[in-house]
């Protein structure tokens, strides 16, 4: 049986030492994980964290898209009207 391969897409920092990482998966799908970065003598360890999230196509990688724009929106809404409260 061959090994499941995964690919890295796309990736961004969640917090100092944590990234978010979207890999497509060589059996099918995606997968968004948790990697830990952590730098120790002068070397970065990166580890992946277990407990990834799986989406099973290109669509529900889409939905995940739209559901982050639409909290984005919510959010950045919130902003534009607190600007003149200050």
């Amino acid at each position: 049986m061959a090994d499941v391969t995964y690919t890295e897409l796309a990736k961004c920092r969640a917090t100092k030492n944590r990234n978010v990482v979207i890999s497509g998966c060589s059996k099918g799908g995606y997968t968004i994980a948790q990697q830990l970065r952590v730098i120790e003598d002068d070397k970065i360890i990166s580890v992946f964290m277990k407990g990834a999230i799986v989406f099973e196509n290109l669509e529900a990688l889409k939905g995940l898209r739209d559901a982050l724009n639409d909290a984005i929106d919510y959010e950045s809404a919130d902003e534009a009207e607190d600007w003149d409260e200050e």
